[in-house]
């Protein structure tokens, strides 16, 4: 029987959009990806992601690959900045 965060891994995505990803590690070994979604070009219109790993859990997913099954899955810590949300009122 499947556990949910390998349900939640396999599910297929709908859409793909442009985005950019950059990546920060600290002294000790948290990794934080700071994605922008949207046109490269008009900033202000961008989605923003963060989401972030503690050490162990990053050094998990950089692991070598032999020693974790695929997919697999780690923890992690998200923050959200939409740019617009759809009106429900017209």
């Amino acid at each position: 029987m499947k556990t949910q965060s390998e349900t939640i891994a396999r599910q297929e995505i709908s859409g793909v959009v442009d985005a950019l990803v950059t990546a920060n590690q600290d002294a000790d070994g948290a990794l934080a990806f700071h994605l922008v979604v949207g046109p490269a070009d008009r900033p202000g219109e961008c989605d923003r992601i963060e989401f972030s790993l503690d050490a162990e859990h990053a050094a998990a997913l950089f692991g070598t690959p032999t020693t974790r099954p695929t997919p697999f899955t780690v923890p992690c810590r998200v923050g959200v900045e939409l740019h617009s949300i759809p009106s429900l009122h017209h």
